[in-house]
């Protein structure tokens, strides 16, 4: 899917409309309205995606670019292969006169005009995802109680759980009022507690984007 217009100077490139409509809710808990959210559509079209932002007319009007992407098995992969895209898109591009800055590490903003930052969730290295994220806030409490018992049995009746945090964060949006199965819309429904200490690492690298609107605060 092209890009569409460019709005503001701040970019937020993210893999799926769950994810997109997370970090809506996020930015706006926030208070970061310079803050546009497009969607990738999946980490295989990173590249391609990449190549047509840069070719935006307005493109050279973006002061800096985040890139979020979910661990999956391996942090250490899903990082490289960010780059892996990032380089890949330079080198189609060259000749238009811009460039993304290739982090060595994520969480690291370099470069400028466009500055560019790579968040992995759920972050320090870890493998997983938004929902590895989410299911943070809820754990240890009586609800994540009742999830490991609904689990269990659920496997002793012969149930396979591939993506567990995907299943308890879902799994826990059940037991909230008007539940919604994506967890993106209930983020924007204010079911989840985004002032949660889990959520420091992404709340930093959004704030990193744009440091001037974090001053002004």
């Amino acid at each position: 899917m092209p890009p569409d217009r460019i709005r503001t100077e701040v970019q937020l490139l993210v893999e799926g409309k769950d994810e997109r409509n997370f970090f809506e809710a996020f930015t706006e808990h926030l208070h970061l309205p310079k803050v546009q959210i497009r969607v990738f559509d999946g980490k295989d079209r990173l590249r391609d995606f990449l190549e047509t932002l840069a070719r935006v007319t307005a493109f050279r009007r973006v002061r800096s670019i985040g890139i979020v992407r979910d661990a999956d098995e391996s942090a250490d992969s899903a990082f490289q292969s960010v780059r892996t895209s990032l380089g890949n898109a330079n080198a189609a591009i060259r000749s238009s006169g811009v460039e993304f800055p290739v982090p060595d590490h994520p969480g690291r903003l370099v470069g400028e005009r466009p500055a560019l930052s790579v968040l992995i969730l759920p972050g320090e290295g870890q493998k997983g995802m938004l929902e590895t994220l989410l299911c943070r806030t809820f754990a240890d409490g009586d609800v994540d109680s009742c999830i490991d018992r609904f689990f269990q049995c659920a496997e002793k009746s012969g149930s396979s759980i591939r993506r567990p945090d995907k299943a308890r964060a879902r799994a826990y949006l059940a037991t909230t009022p008007d539940p919604h199965v994506s967890v993106g819309v209930a983020a924007q429904k204010g079911r989840w507690d985004l002032d949660h200490g889990a959520f420091d690492g992404v709340r930093s690298f959004l704030m990193s984007l744009d440091p001037n609107e974090t001053r002004a605060r």
